[in-house]
């Protein structure tokens, strides 16, 4: 059971297509979230850019952008790619859900939201 800012996880994990995945974080800079650690690895540039099927670039989308920019990752629109945004508020915290985007050369495809609502 999770606390009331990663009910989107008890979503995620309980979903047909997305139960396994896993995310990687590229360093340090982003603002506070909570995720259970077991489901996320800091990376360096090259592994935040490879694509695999398990684990998805993991980015935190605010009020004042995404974090980290997706315009800021050299190399993140030269293919195809699915990333996982995860919506917050930086001034209440409010955690919305996490979305899986398909990123494309022209554009972006939405696959799946995990709303931050509990199970019931």
């Amino acid at each position: 059971m999770h606390n009331y800012k990663t009910f989107w996880i008890d979503r995620l994990q309980s979903d047909p297509v997305y139960s396994n995945t896993r995310f990687k974080q590229y360093g340090t800079k982003y603002p506070p979230f909570e995720i259970d650690k077991e489901i996320i690895d800091i990376v360096d540039l090259e592994e935040f850019l490879l694509v695999e099927s398990n684990r998805l670039p993991f980015f935190v989308g605010t009020q004042f952008g995404i974090v980290p920019r997706l315009e800021s990752i050299p190399g993140l629109h030269d293919q195809p790619r699915i990333i996982a945004i995860l919506g917050k508020s930086m001034l209440s915290g409010h955690v919305a859900g996490l979305t899986i985007i398909l990123l494309n050369k022209v554009g972006s495809e939405k696959l799946a939201y995990f709303t931050n609502m509990p199970l019931k």
